[in-house]
């Protein structure tokens, strides 16, 4: 395939350390955990609604309807002779792919929508797209995952996004109402 010619072209130990490091930035586990951070940062900031749409979102579809995904559709890895890392489980969707579209695209979205500066808005999108692209390349590099595993993992995360994000809209008014209602002061909105 051309694209593992591409990768063999420029593998090398050091690369491949760095690769390595860089990739459990998109693993379930560490994205688990900073998903909890930015809840409970969220609910310090007395932001609930946001914090259970992120939170919910982030772990619902990024990394619960991922493992549904993949044992629904069962496909193998790629060759493991080829592999620079070890791996377990099924290939598609690549859920680092998808745990990172959703993590850091959520919270690129949710800068997005808080900071002013249009400037600001653009270097926050940029960063955010390089971090799920670079995440989803390693996977590739490392031999893991089929692009299309990648590929597919992004799109699963952006439809996820896009849905909750939709629904967000449709149920922050009314849970922050229901949270008023309870004497929770609640700032996701500001009146």
């Amino acid at each position: 395939m051309w694209i593992e010619r591409i990768r063999d072209g420029h593998i090398t130990p050091s690369t491949t350390r760095m690769v390595e490091f860089l990739t459990h930035f998109g693993s379930a586990e560490y994205i688990i955990v900073m998903t909890i951070i930015v809840v409970i940062v969220l609910f310090i900031l007395r932001k609930f609604v946001v914090g259970l749409w992120f939170g919910g979102t982030v772990l619902l579809c990024g990394v619960v309807l991922n493992l549904v995904f993949k044992h629904t559709v069962e496909r193998a890895r790629p060759n493991a002779a080829n592999w620079l890392t070890s791996e377990t489980g099924y290939s598609y969707p690549s859920g680092h792919a998808t745990a990172t579209s959703v993590f850091y695209g959520l919270a690129a979205l949710f800068l997005i929508f808080t900071v002013r500066q249009m400037w600001l808005k653009i270097v926050v999108g940029v960063v955010g797209l390089f971090i799920i692209c670079y995440i989803m390349y390693s996977r590739v590099y490392l031999g893991v995952h089929f692009p299309t595993d990648v590929f597919g993992g992004f799109l699963f995360g952006m439809a996820s996004i896009f849905l909750s994000t939709g629904v967000y809209f449709l149920v922050r008014k009314p849970l922050h109402d229901l949270l008023k209602k309870w004497r929770i002061n609640d700032k996701s909105i500001t009146e």
